[in-house]
């Protein structure tokens, strides 16, 4: 038996919408108060690095089911570069939170996203993401398995039906 990782950093709720090209999911701004204490003391602000994040857990998603349709087998993409992000607004503590992202680009080796951090009150953030697949063969050194394990069971968390590369929706309630 598998002993699956846990992970600390699950920002994303639930996946609200996965087609070919966009996935949109639902996050909570419910850090510790001692996040929010060091950043920014009276002023409680998240930190851009945790939009960026959020961004990169839905963008990944969709890179590594398409990136896997496309491929036949199972990829797991790797955030490389963040380009144009722009932070518009600051984000409080307990704000619900709409990501959304795009594929703009797929090639055999990387992905280009678009992805955007809302509110129902405004915009937040805006970037664009690259992944690389299994760059220099890194992936492969560790236990493959186990980061499959982990995948699916993300998967599923998220309100995910299916798994790379076979066809992944948004489970029916």
């Amino acid at each position: 038996m598998l002993a699956i990782p846990t992970m600390r950093w699950r920002f994303l709720d639930r996946v609200t919408e996965f087609t070919e090209t966009r996935a949109v999911a639902s996050a909570q701004t419910d850090f510790s108060q001692e996040l929010f204490s060091d950043h920014f003391p009276s002023f409680p602000v998240t930190p851009g690095v945790l939009l960026i994040e959020m961004c990169a857990q839905l963008a990944g998603r969709l890179v590594e089911a398409r990136g896997s349709a496309a491929a036949g087998h199972l990829v797991f993409p790797v955030l490389t570069l963040v380009r144009e992000a722009k932070f518009r607004g600051f984000v409080p503590p307990r704000t619900q939170l709409q990501i959304s992202t795009e594929l703009e680009h797929l090639r055999p080796e990387s992905a280009l996203c678009s992805a955007r951090v809302e509110s129902a009150e405004q915009r937040h953030a805006s970037m664009r993401l690259i992944f690389a697949f299994s760059p220099d063969g890194e992936l492969e050194k560790g236990d493959r398995a186990v980061l499959e394990a982990f995948e699916r069971e993300e998967f599923l968390r998220l309100g995910l039906d299916g798994f790379p590369p076979e066809s992944v929706r948004v489970k029916s309630r």
